[in-house]
């Protein structure tokens, strides 16, 4: 006789499996500035929704998202593929969320392509609730000397003066006004230093003066990058050499060349005056003056007028210089 033997262990079936309850979205209470409570829920943006379905406010966020590089970055890209070890914070706005805290991470998501967790809240916040939520729970490196200026910079076009920043911020005057010409060198010149968080307020200041000199001699940022741009990607190009050691050398790079600049004397220009209009755009006669030199030019004239042309110059001359 058969006799039926007693499973040992469990057995589950798939009516147990789909009757468990799925696990609850991580939720965080936070408190704002104002004292009033905000409920964040952990969510996860897809890797193809991270540039289109997020996005971060200078103002707010505190980070020059101009100076997030590949090179910056890379202490986070080299984990982010296999984890995020922290999730951002952000609020949604409509379809989208602006990230107050983790664009750094965010920026790594987009280059790696991969999903970003967001601790987001549905709860609409102020300004000043969000710039100072920003500030307190910030994960990431510190905000350099440039980030800050790009925040107080804010504020001064908003009408503070530098005193109220000061006390507003709880900053001394003189980190204020350092932080305020950091920020004010152009975006354009920085865009070359593959990790910008290496520079410190001396080497911005010297940026900054390198840019007033050109200036004063109405030479464009563009115009020293195309000259130092094959100088600077040798640069950048030698693995051996340590952050800030690339750093140095561009500054050097950036100095020698305006400096250069500002010494060479701008070219004469070429002043072309037209001395008759012609139907046939391959005949001309004109002059052409550069500085105390000119020139008298013609083309496809007959042979009469140019005979009637020497004649008159001869004449001319003769009559101004004979002595």
């Amino acid at each position: 006789m058969n006799i039926k033997r007693n499973t040992i262990g469990r057995t589950f079936s798939a009516p147990v499996l789909n009757s468990e309850p799925q696990a609850e979205p991580v939720k965080q209470i936070f408190t704002l500035s104002s004292g009033k409570k905000a409920v964040f829920t952990r969510v996860t943006v897809a890797a193809a929704d991270v540039a289109s379905k997020t996005f971060v406010v200078q103002e707010t966020n505190g980070r020059d998202q101009a100076a997030l590089t590949p090179e910056s970055l890379e202490g986070i890209t080299r984990t982010l593929r296999l984890q995020q070890f922290f999730p951002a914070i952000g609020v949604r706005k409509g379809e989208t969320i602006e990230i107050l805290d983790g664009s750094r991470r965010r920026a790594s998501a987009i280059l790696c392509n991969v999903g970003l967790d967001v601790l987001v809240t549905d709860v609409p916040l102020t300004a000043a609730e969000a710039r100072n939520l920003a500030q307190d729970i910030q994960t990431a490196r510190e905000h350099n000397i440039r980030e800050v200026g790009l925040r107080l910079l804010a504020l001064k076009e908003s009408g503070l003066t530098q005193k109220e920043i000061a006390e507003d911020e709880n900053l001394s005057q003189a980190k204020v006004t350092r932080a305020l010409q950091a920020a004010s060198v152009s975006a354009a010149l920085l865009s070359i230093f593959p990790v910008q968080s290496e520079l410190t307020y001396g080497d911005y200041k010297n940026l900054l003066a390198a840019e007033e000199m050109l200036a004063t001699m109405d030479i464009s940022i563009p115009e020293l990058l195309d000259n130092i741009g094959s100088a600077v990607e040798n640069i950048r190009a030698q693995s051996s050499l340590a952050e800030d050691e690339v750093k140095n050398k561009i500054i050097a790079e950036i100095r020698k060349e305006a400096a250069l600049l500002v010494m060479t004397p701008e070219k004469d220009k070429v002043i072309t005056t037209p001395l008759w209009d012609f139907s046939d755009k391959n005949r001309y006669a004109r002059k052409k003056t550069r500085g105390r030199t000119f020139s008298y030019e013609f083309n496809r004239l007959p042979t009469d007028l140019q005979s009637a042309i020497d004649s008159a110059i001869a004449a001319v001359l003769a009559k101004h210089l004979k002595s």
